[in-house]
């Protein structure tokens, strides 16, 4: 028994039994989790996929919906071996579409191979990837254009060069109030002026400025009538007081008198006709002056027998890119002493509709016909030119030739406009054949319109520009300086004149790379990036 206790035969075979289930469990550990980790990096690669091209959808102004059926797709498409055969998963809080990101979830039930000895067949691997949409505060490629806005704190308007009256912040850039009308009653028509100041009351380096903010201002907006006791001319009114340039828009001069009356508009004299039906009521159709300066007003002068009404109305044709895109009165025709609401809406940009981005000579405006100077930007606190030194020295860029302007038609801008910087204005209207051929040269022979590029689902096209938004910092004609507040794309349509620098085109939702970026949306117009933040 001694003997038989002491031997130690069949030892090594109890040991390497013991080993060998110890030997699989670290197989299983090294061959079936690398395995793992191999699927989710694969899996991981199709969320990413899936999320990015979902979020495209939403930045494009897509559904919810076809944000959620693009991420599977996409998803489905980048799932390469051993990823491959994944599911979305589609219900929150795995899977989430909202206005601003796309988070996706993809799972996969992956095959065990050591682990299966210890009665394991397949591990669920998940993974997560959330793309969402941020807007650029800086970006290259710009071109020497810049389109004006107003982002107002306060609208003022006055009366007969009265004390200004304060209007009332209505949302959505529309500001109302009322005015008072003069006690006197006149043959002559009461101008209205509206003033809109946006937030700048100091310079970016912290030198004083405005102290209600840059105003911009239109003279002789509108016009009120205070007609004397038994004025021949009871009531003077257009059918439409502000159009668009260019619009092709109708106006009609509507006026009641007990005799036919005659009026003058934009130099000429003009013999009303009655209005059929409408005792006393007599009417014309004005021809809409086109104008080439920001806004322009039309005095309307009405005659009755010896009796005439100076500014008895008064229209006003603004260019579709104009800060103030709307000025109207309760009343236009008032009595001594009556409160009249004055509405002013300031020009909000609709993404889809036609504007004339960049427009020709006129009356030397403050903006310059909304061309720039991209030698001259200059980042806060710096904003003067020449004084303060220069953001960039265009004279670097490999390539480049003067004049700067016509060359960065031609050619994309290399460096970063931000948001805050300072641009200056150049001056004159810049139009001609050097214009025409310079964007000539930037298509290339590209003469998508917009509704073919939309049909063909917006392919990379040469017709596409980005430009700066901009607000006045001073009230200057000549070389000025804008800040910018923005930035934009615009698509320049095929039937734009060139040779005029009549630029015709459509503000675009998109999307374009850059490393300045924010979550929170700039006012008005923007462009958009996408990328990838961590999942919840």
């Amino acid at each position: 028994m001694k003997s038989l206790i002491r031997r130690d035969d069949g030892g090594v075979a109890v040991t390497v039994a013991i080993l060998i289930v110890v030997l699989v469990l670290f197989a299983a550990i090294a061959v079936d989790v690398g395995y793992l980790l191999s699927v989710r990096r694969q899996l991981q690669t199709a969320a990413d996929a899936g999320a990015l091209a979902g979020c495209r959808i939403l930045a494009d102004g897509g559904s919810h919906a076809a944000a959620l059926i693009e991420a599977e797709s996409f998803a489905a498409q980048n799932a390469s071996k051993p990823g491959d055969g994944l599911v979305m998963l589609s219900d929150p809080p795995d899977t989430v579409v909202t206005d601003q990101y796309v988070q996706v979830a993809v799972e996969k039930e992956s095959p065990l191979f050591f682990a299966r000895v210890l009665g394991l067949q397949t591990a669920p691997v998940q993974a997560r990837a959330r793309a969402q949409v941020a807007y650029l505060t800086g970006m290259r490629g710009m071109v020497p254009w810049s389109v004006p806005v107003v982002h107002a704190t306060k609208v003022s308007a006055r009366i007969a060069g009265g004390p200004e009256v304060w209007l009332s912040d209505r949302g959505g850039g529309m500001w109302q109030g009322s005015i008072v009308t003069p006690s006197t009653r006149s043959l002559d028509g009461y101008q209205v002026d509206v003033t809109a100041y946006n937030s700048q009351t100091a310079y970016p380096d912290g030198t004083s400025s405005y102290p209600n903010g840059v105003p911009e201002q239109v003279s002789g907006a509108a016009a009120v009538f205070v007609p004397p006791v038994g004025c021949a001319i009871e009531d003077v009114y257009l059918d439409k007081y502000v159009v668009t340039s260019g619009s092709g828009a109708a106006v009609r001069l509507y006026v009641r008198a007990a005799d036919k009356p005659d009026a003058r508009f934009n130099g000429k004299n003009l013999k009303l006709s009655a209005v059929s039906g409408q005792p006393n009521l007599w009417s014309i159709a004005l021809s809409v002056p086109t104008v080439d300066d920001l806004w322009t007003s039309f005095p309307v002068d009405v005659s009755v027998g010896k009796t005439t009404v100076t500014d008895a109305a008064m229209l006003l044709v603004r260019r579709s890119t104009y800060p103030i895109s709307d000025i109207t009165l309760a009343r236009y025709v008032a009595g001594p002493g009556e409160a009249v609401t004055v509405s002013v809406q300031l020009n909000e940009y609709v993404y889809g509709n036609e504007y004339e981005l960049k427009v020709v000579g006129g009356a030397g405006e403050v903006g310059n016909f909304c061309a720039i100077d991209l030698a001259s930007l200059r980042h806060p606190p710096n904003w003067r030119d020449p004084q303060d030194p220069a953001e960039y020295d265009i004279t670097s860029d490999p390539g480049y030739k003067p004049p700067a302007y016509y060359h960065y038609l031609a050619e994309e801008f290399p460096f970063v406009v931000h948001i805050g910087d300072t641009v200056w204005t150049e001056p004159g209207t810049l139009s001609g054949p050097s214009t025409e051929k310079a964007l000539d040269d930037r298509f290339a022979g590209d003469v998508l319109t917009f509704s073919q590029w939309e049909a063909l689902g917006r392919p990379g096209t040469s017709r596409v520009v980005y430009v700066p938004v901009v607000e006045k910092m001073q009230v200057v004609t000549g070389k000025s300086p804008m800040r910018v507040v923005s930035l934009a794309a615009f698509f320049i349509e095929p039937g734009s004149n060139l040779a005029k620098d009549k630029i015709v085109g459509r503000f675009i939702e998109y999307v374009a790379p850059s490393d300045a970026l924010s979550d929170v949306r700039p006012d008005g117009l923007y462009v958009q990036t996408i990328r990838l933040v961590a999942p919840e």
